[in-house]
């Protein structure tokens, strides 16, 4: 007779960093796990942005751990509802549990149970951000009870190739503003090390803010807490190799920095996620944005990575890439019991 399988609930920061190895294990069995699933990105958000409310539900089969989903209770400011939400929801471009091979859609469905029935302390319940393949997706779908699809904002992704593979338009620009670029000096790009990275991830600050100053917007790292997750986080996805932090300079002066993430060499198929870039306003004549796009992914390509994800957004940018659109999708659903009550 199978060994039964047990789901259960953690409700405390505690229990959370308790389960750090086991969770990244597990991480690292499915296949269809994404960095933004992973504890080294999840916990420092957590830190960072995380109520009180946690509510992570572990799948177990005989004491090991075969599935998460993680969620956290959230009070929406302006109507008081308390919303079930995932951890990583807004800053992350892929939500998804984790699950291990063996982890079946009936087990998921059993995790939901717990969560959704066990549990009468929310309102409402909010996913998006689910890719196609997503075996939550699938249970939510399966499932008996209310699960109603919502649209999620789609991510676009080409394939990763070598300089002279490129769309001919875009190697043409990209060697002509090289070019130009090195009758002006030493052009290089280089990845982050371990003692590097704190400098880099300052220098894209900087580059950043100099953008978005030009529109009088603050940009996304002008928040506090937003630089103190990052901060955590980097430090960890270096460690784990899952960071790639591309600098590129013109005669040792950084004019771009693009920070990406990279699914591991045991993933069957990887993926560089290309999350958020930033270049240098002042060298706009040399398109640094298109250099750094480009030799990013020739460098990418050229570790065995086979997909480019260029992530959420329609950024002017994107737009030259011949990116292909990948759909995302969601659900919500409404406390029966709550509305009862």
């Amino acid at each position: 007779m199978p060994d039964a399988v047990e789901c259960g609930l953690c409700r405390t920061t505690g229990e959370f960093i308790a389960l750090r190895s086991e969770w990244g294990a597990l991480w690292r069995d499915d296949p269809h796990a994404t960095p933004f699933q992973s504890p080294e990105w999840l916990l420092p958000w957590w830190h960072q942005f995380g109520q009180p409310q946690l509510r992570l539900v572990t799948i177990r089969r005989s004491g090991d751990l075969i599935g998460l989903l993680p969620f956290y209770l959230y009070q929406e400011p302006r109507t008081q509802e308390r919303q079930l939400l995932p951890i990583g929801v807004g800053t992350s471009d892929y939500l998804d549990g984790i699950f291990r091979p063996d982890c079946m859609i009936e087990h998921i469905q059993q995790a939901l149970d717990l969560i959704c029935d066990d549990d009468q302390s929310w309102d409402a319940l909010y996913i998006s951000q689910l890719r196609p393949q997503s075996k939550l997706m699938q249970a939510m779908q399966l499932d008996s009870r209310n699960y109603a699809p919502t649209t999620g904002e789609s991510c676009s992704q080409m394939p990763a190739v070598g300089m002279s593979d490129l769309p001919q338009k875009i190697r043409r620009n990209a060697m002509y503003y090289r070019n130009r670029a090195m009758r002006l000096g030493k052009l290089e790009l280089t990845l982050a090390d371990d003692s590097s990275v704190p400098a880099t991830f300052d220098a894209l600050r900087g580059l950043h803010r100099a953008r978005w100053e030009i529109c009088k917007q603050p940009g996304v790292l002008a928040d506090k807490r937003v630089l103190a997750w990052h901060r955590e986080s980097l430090q960890l996805l270096q460690k784990s190799g899952m960071l790639r932090l591309y600098r590129l300079t013109l005669s040792n002066e950084i004019i771009g920095v693009l920070y990406a993430l990279v699914d591991p060499p045991s993933r069957p198929h990887r993926t560089q996620y290309f999350y958020l870039p930033a270049y240098s306003t002042a060298h706009a004549e040399l398109r640094p944005g298109t250099l750094l796009t480009a030799f990013a992914i020739d460098s990418a390509a050229a570790e065995g990575v086979q997909t480019i994800d260029m992530l959420r957004g329609d950024e002017p940018y994107k737009r030259i890439w011949h990116l292909q659109p990948v759909a995302t999708y969601g659900f919500a659903a409404r406390n029966e019991a709550q509305r009862a009550a």
